[in-house]
């Protein structure tokens, strides 16, 4: 059987670092020595500069930056995201397929119902639906 030694945590301490003394030269975990340890100014200096702005603020200053538009013969000025709609709501109306279906997914996206249904039901009709909600119900 082999015997086992016992370090003090002194003599431990006195082995990794060289002085036996004080808690600045301790080694473990979370406390790499002195010697490892990164040095103060040595990261990325050729980093991000100060004040540099990132994309979504670039591309939210531009959609508020003021434009002149001629409407009805008059000129306005109003924002870029304004002016962008105005164009996507014309092409809408002048027919294009792509500009009604995305005019329809900002609608939908901001919470806007796209299609109000104000008709009533004819009876036939409400007499299957509640034929059916009543079924679902029973578990059928």
């Amino acid at each position: 059987m082999v015997k086992r030694v016992r370090l003090k945590r002194n003599n431990l301490r006195a082995t990794r670092g060289g002085d036996s003394g004080g808690e600045e030269n301790a080694v473990g975990y979370g406390k790499p020595p002195k010697h490892t340890q990164f040095k103060a100014g040595t990261g990325n200096p050729k980093g991000r500069p100060k004040g540099s702005r990132n994309f979504k603020t670039e591309v939210l200053e531009k959609l508020n930056a003021p434009v002149s538009i001629t409407q009805n013969g008059r000129k306005k000025k109003v924002s870029t995201q304004r002016a962008a709609l105005e164009l996507l709501s014309a092409a809408m109306f002048q027919g294009d397929r792509h500009a009604r279906e995305q005019f329809l997914r900002l609608a939908e996206k901001h919470g806007q119902p796209v299609v109000g249904i104000d008709d009533a039901l004819d009876p036939d009709d409400q007499e299957i639906l509640d034929a059916y909600v009543k079924r679902q119900r029973n578990g059928e």
